[in-house]
């Protein structure tokens, strides 16, 4: 007798909001660095600090506890460092992350470190059966200033995290929200004066993108306002002033490790190049 071979059904990974849907007040916590934070997200003042995304959209969901541990110039192995432990005493319900942007700025850029660091928080916080959102990164093609010879190689280091972000969210309780194909990645006005954050605009546009991943209704009577009452005189003063501050500060570590990384890409292009 001829029998067919045995098929092993594919088994669906199980929907992780599930469980927010009959949760009224979630308790929501959000990790990671200046854009989940809140920078750019300044309202009618361009130098505050807003909600941002992740602020937004605890509002939306009319969270019954909502903490931000996020730092700025804050890097993945920042996470495990100085915000996991708060998280997982907090036994969030929802926890939102995204990390990554400073660490394509780097020299010492490490797509291994990501992996573990994130790796480290997904293992923690589902011992408490958190729902995990990971929320991709836009390509620096599209959104980052800067001559296009430096943007190409943080976009492929951009690149291989959203490779990451998109293995890791075969985990159980792990939701990927990306980024790269949705307006956040191609119009200008979704960026702040920076062109390194999310504008207000820009913010709430991520917190809806993650509640409707999510397939939750906007339980808030109203969104949170995203209207800017500042000429572009007063925006390009901001730039000038507050840009300056940044780039001195950052100057001592970045600009040498960008200028390597541009170095280092045209030796590995030539010597590719010989090798044909």
């Amino acid at each position: 007798m001829i029998t067919q071979p045995s098929i092993t059904p594919k088994i669906e990974k199980r929907d992780p909001a599930l469980a927010l849907r009959h949760i009224s007040h979630p308790r929501i916590i959000a990790l990671g660095d200046s854009s989940v934070f809140g920078v750019g997200d300044h309202g009618d003042a361009i130098p505050s600090v807003g909600a941002g995304w992740a602020g937004r959209l605890a509002h939306d969901l009319t969270a019954g506890s909502f903490i931000n541990v996020a730092k700025n110039g804050a890097r993945a192995r920042h996470i495990t460092q100085h915000q996991l432990s708060a998280a997982h005493a907090f036994r969030p319900d929802l926890a939102l992350v995204c990390i990554g942007t400073n660490d394509v700025l780097r020299g010492d850029f490490s797509p291994e470190e990501i992996k573990d660091s994130l790796v480290t928080v997904i293992e923690t916080l589902s011992e408490n059966n958190s729902v995990i959102i990971l929320l991709g990164l836009p390509d620096p093609i599209s959104t980052a200033p800067g001559p296009l010879a430096l943007r190409k190689i943080l976009s492929a280091r951009v690149t291989l995290i959203n490779e990451i972000y998109i293995e890791l969210s075969e985990r159980e309780n792990v939701i990927l929200v990306p980024t790269w194909d949705s307006k956040i990645a191609h119009e200008r006005r979704m960026w702040h004066v920076d062109r390194m954050h999310p504008s207000a605009i820009g913010h709430q546009l991520i917190a809806d993108l993650v509640r409707r991943k999510l397939a939750l209704p906007r339980r808030s009577a109203k969104k949170l306002s995203t209207s800017i009452n500042v000429s572009k005189k007063f925006e390009l003063y901001w730039l000038i002033t507050n840009g300056a501050k940044w780039f001195a500060k950052r100057s001592v570590d970045l600009v040498p490790a960008l200028i390597w990384l541009m170095i280092s890409e045209n030796i590995r292009v030539a010597k590719a190049r010989r090798s044909r």
